[in-house]
Protein backbone atom coordinates (compact mmCIF):
# COMPACT_ATOMS: atom_id res chain seq x y z
CA UNK A 1 0.00 0.00 0.00
CA UNK A 2 2.80 2.28 1.14
CA UNK A 3 4.29 1.85 -2.62
CA UNK A 4 1.26 2.52 -4.25
CA UNK A 5 0.73 6.26 -2.54
CA UNK A 6 4.24 7.15 -3.32
CA UNK A 7 4.02 6.07 -7.01
CA UNK A 8 0.57 7.77 -6.90
CA UNK A 9 2.19 11.10 -5.45
CA UNK A 10 5.31 10.80 -8.07
CA UNK A 11 2.20 11.12 -10.75
CA UNK A 12 0.60 13.95 -9.72
CA UNK A 13 4.11 15.66 -8.87
CA UNK A 14 5.09 15.36 -12.86
CA UNK A 15 1.74 16.25 -13.97
CA UNK A 16 1.57 19.46 -12.22
CA UNK A 17 5.08 20.06 -12.76
CA UNK A 18 4.20 19.46 -16.61
CA UNK A 19 1.17 21.81 -16.94
CA UNK A 20 3.26 25.13 -15.06
CA UNK A 21 4.78 26.76 -18.10
CA UNK A 22 6.87 29.99 -17.79
CA UNK A 23 5.79 32.57 -20.24
CA UNK A 24 7.28 36.16 -20.97
CA UNK A 25 5.14 38.94 -20.50
CA UNK A 26 4.78 39.59 -23.93
CA UNK A 27 3.08 35.89 -24.62
CA UNK A 28 0.74 36.57 -21.53
CA UNK A 29 -0.67 39.60 -22.82
CA UNK A 30 -1.23 38.05 -26.50
CA UNK A 31 -4.33 36.87 -25.27
CA UNK A 32 -5.24 40.10 -23.10
CA UNK A 33 -6.42 43.75 -24.37
CA UNK A 34 -5.58 46.00 -21.98
CA UNK A 35 -5.53 49.57 -20.82
CA UNK A 36 -2.65 51.46 -18.79
CA UNK A 37 -3.74 53.14 -15.62
CA UNK A 38 -2.64 56.33 -15.48
CA UNK A 39 -3.70 59.16 -12.66
CA UNK A 40 -6.76 60.93 -14.10
CA UNK A 41 -7.89 58.99 -17.05
CA UNK A 42 -10.92 59.69 -18.38
CA UNK A 43 -13.49 57.49 -17.73
CA UNK A 44 -14.98 57.30 -21.33
CA UNK A 45 -11.74 55.43 -22.20
CA UNK A 46 -12.29 52.68 -20.06
CA UNK A 47 -15.99 52.15 -20.67
CA UNK A 48 -15.16 52.20 -24.49
CA UNK A 49 -12.12 48.87 -23.85
CA UNK A 50 -14.16 47.38 -21.16
CA UNK A 51 -18.18 48.14 -21.93
CA UNK A 52 -20.67 48.19 -19.24
CA UNK A 53 -19.49 47.53 -15.43
CA UNK A 54 -20.81 44.24 -14.15
CA UNK A 55 -21.78 46.53 -10.77
CA UNK A 56 -22.29 49.98 -10.43
CA UNK A 57 -22.92 50.28 -6.68
CA UNK A 58 -24.60 53.03 -4.83
CA UNK A 59 -22.25 55.75 -2.94
CA UNK A 60 -21.31 55.18 0.60
CA UNK A 61 -22.28 58.28 1.87
CA UNK A 62 -25.74 59.17 1.02
CA UNK A 63 -25.77 60.80 -2.22
CA UNK A 64 -22.73 61.64 -3.25
CA UNK A 65 -22.87 61.61 -6.99
CA UNK A 66 -19.57 63.32 -7.77
CA UNK A 67 -17.80 60.26 -6.24
CA UNK A 68 -18.82 57.08 -8.37
CA UNK A 69 -17.55 53.51 -8.31
CA UNK A 70 -17.95 50.55 -11.01
CA UNK A 71 -17.01 47.06 -10.79
CA UNK A 72 -16.07 44.87 -13.39
CA UNK A 73 -15.59 41.03 -12.79
CA UNK A 74 -13.02 38.65 -14.36
CA UNK A 75 -10.71 41.00 -15.54
CA UNK A 76 -6.55 40.36 -15.48
CA UNK A 77 -4.60 43.50 -13.49
CA UNK A 78 -1.01 43.59 -14.18
CA UNK A 79 1.55 44.93 -11.66
CA UNK A 80 4.81 46.09 -12.83
CA UNK A 81 7.00 46.14 -9.66
CA UNK A 82 10.80 47.34 -8.91
CA UNK A 83 12.82 47.19 -5.72
CA UNK A 84 12.84 50.55 -4.05
CA UNK A 85 15.97 51.27 -1.86
CA UNK A 86 14.44 52.83 1.60
CA UNK A 87 16.85 54.34 3.82
CA UNK A 88 15.73 53.31 7.96
CA UNK A 89 17.52 55.01 10.36
CA UNK A 90 21.18 53.40 9.81
CA UNK A 91 19.96 50.32 7.83
CA UNK A 92 19.07 50.58 4.06
CA UNK A 93 16.28 48.22 3.34
CA UNK A 94 14.55 47.52 -0.23
CA UNK A 95 11.17 47.19 -0.95
CA UNK A 96 9.15 46.13 -3.75
CA UNK A 97 6.62 48.69 -5.17
CA UNK A 98 4.20 49.39 -7.86
CA UNK A 99 5.13 50.98 -10.48
CA UNK A 100 2.50 51.03 -13.20
CA UNK A 101 -0.78 48.55 -13.20
CA UNK A 102 -2.74 47.32 -16.30
CA UNK A 103 -5.93 46.03 -16.62
CA UNK A 104 -7.17 43.43 -19.38
CA UNK A 105 -9.57 41.12 -20.51
CA UNK A 106 -9.40 38.70 -22.60
CA UNK A 107 -9.54 38.48 -26.43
Amino acid sequence: MKHFVIVLLGVILLTSCATFQERTLSQVKEDLDCIKYKEGINWGQISEKFSDPDIAPLPEHGTDLIRNTRVYKDKVIIFYTEMQEVKEMEKVRFYEVVTNIEVCKEK
